[in-house]
């Protein structure tokens, strides 16, 4: 019996216009995130976008939407290698420098994820997987405070808080300004300095 032959996957205009997208924004930044730019490098037509997104708010959306489930995945895997026993502090403490270290590896999409101006606010996997980041964290700071760590605090404004930190370090840290100000510093000190 011979096995049927496995079949390549292709993904759809719309996923390929969201991939060349992220190569864009990474070697050129947000300004390069054009429709026709887009189409010329996906060699599609100029049309071709607007069959799969509304406007290029839209489509900068479902980028941005893609960048929050990366970090979501990253949050969320941050605890994986530390022990199963290892307190919940500990696991928040990793998921805060993973949630840095996705910023900085990759500061266009950052970008790109908080310019809410240039992202279409309707796009329902923008609304969905920017929530499901921001509960990946929640969830973390819930479970350090059920340990006793900051139990007084309002579980949502201390994730709030910690977000705050962790996503201007990842900034400063991504433009050189952190390094400018405290050369000796590494990014895991800085890191660490967030959470006292």
């Amino acid at each position: 019996m011979t096995a049927a032959p496995i079949e390549k996957f292709e993904p759809s205009l719309g996923d390929r216009l969201v991939q060349v997208a992220l190569e864009l924004l990474a070697k050129k930044g947000i300004e390069a995130l054009t429709l026709r730019s887009l189409a010329r490098r996906a060699g599609v037509s100029h049309a071709a976008p607007a069959r799969h997104f509304r406007s290029l708010s839209d489509l900068r959306a479902e980028v941005a939407a893609s960048g929050f489930r990366m970090l979501s995945e990253a949050i969320q895997s941050s605890g994986a290698a530390l022990s199963s026993e290892s307190d919940a502090v500990l696991r928040l403490v990793a998921a805060g420098r993973a949630y840095v270290e996705c910023a900085v590896a990759n500061p266009g999409l950052f970008a790109l994820m908080f310019r809410t101006g240039d992202l279409d606010a309707e796009n329902e996997a923008l609304q969905r997987d920017s929530s499901a980041a921001f509960e990946r964290l929640l969830d973390h700071v819930q479970l350090a405070q059920a340990t006793g760590w900051k139990a007084d605090r309002d579980s949502r404004l201390l994730a709030g808080a910690m977000w705050a930190s962790v996503h201007g370090l990842a900034t400063l840290w991504a433009e050189g300004a952190y390094q400018s100000a405290i050369p000796d510093a590494s990014l895991d000190d800085a890191y660490m300095s967030t959470l006292e």
